[in-house]
């Protein structure tokens, strides 16, 4: 039953989205609009010929737009244009050697790239589906494989939400040591995924620091009260949703205007870690 049940949907899959007869590179070369960037730079990364043939396995590539590229920092778009390695590194992080379909990807999946590093898929119940928080485009089959437009580019991320914490200086000075002195650095570094709503420095101003530093099991349960299990990138945050943060709290989202986690706001949203999501907020969340 269960085999006939995959089956059958791999048969709606396909007839629902018509396969075209050009190669990836054709694809994207078709549509300089949206692909001129992409295209030049698997030009000049020599990738060309991979994006072009049709005699090996099918893959998947995740293609950012020429909005994704010019959104980059000037200083990543120097040194893509200026290091070919780089450059070779940070495409191939956009691909993998398996066919990735929208209807099967599920929250939670992860999938390795040509690059080595690794494609962390959400799924929400807005319906939206994202890879390292970048919402996925609709399927579109070539001769070759699959593109999904995204609109940002998967940079490498290789630190941990407590590691990006403690290097955040000084955004995150108070919130680093706090961490440390509630004994949750190591569970930040190493558990999750998880979503944590940091406040920064700034939010700590109207706070009563040092009686939280006094009393320690009172500094744990606020921290925890920002972090939720789970990664919750910002296409996923709807107006009202409930999250439940570790200490079995409430944090409810608005976003009628801008992005609110109860009392506090997004100031900053969507910084990856290899662990889980990082949004700054402007408050330490008080009011559940």
């Amino acid at each position: 039953m269960m085999m006939l049940r995959v089956v059958a949907a791999v048969c709606l899959v396909a007839v629902s989205v018509a396969q075209d007869s050009r190669t990836i590179f054709q694809f994207l070369q078709d549509d300089p609009a949206k692909y001129s960037r992409l295209s030049e730079l698997v030009l000049g990364a020599g990738l060309a010929a991979q994006f072009q043939s049709t005699d090996s396995l099918p893959i998947t590539l995740f293609a950012p737009t020429n909005a994704a590229f010019d959104a980059l920092p000037l200083d990543v778009q120097t040194a893509i244009q200026t290091n070919v390695t780089l450059l070779r590194s940070i495409l191939l992080g956009h691909v993998s050697d398996e066919t990735i379909l929208g209807f099967f990807i599920r929250d939670g999946l992860q999938k390795s790239t040509e690059a080595g590093t690794f494609l962390n898929f959400n799924s929400y119940a807005n319906g939206v589906k994202t890879v390292n928080g970048a919402p996925l485009g609709t399927d579109v089959l070539l001769a070759n494989g699959v593109v999904h437009t995204i609109s940002k580019v998967l940079t490498p991320v290789d630190q941990s939400v407590s590691e990006i914490v403690s290097s955040a200086d000084p955004e995150f000075r108070d919130l680093f040591g706090f961490l440390v002195l509630a004994h949750l650095y190591g569970t930040l570094s190493t558990g999750g995924p998880y979503t944590v709503f940091a406040p920064a420095d700034s939010a700590f101003e109207s706070v009563d620091i040092s009686s939280l530093v006094m009393d320690i099991p009172a500094l744990t349960d606020v921290l925890l009260s920002h972090v939720v299990s789970g990664a919750y990138w910002s296409a996923g945050l709807t107006d009202g949703m409930r999250l439940t943060t570790l200490n079995n709290k409430t944090i409810t989202i608005h976003t009628t205007s801008g992005v609110e986690a109860n009392n506090a706001g997004v100031t900053t949203a969507d910084i990856g870690a290899t662990n889980g999501v990082i949004h700054v907020i402007d408050a330490v969340i008080t009011a559940f």
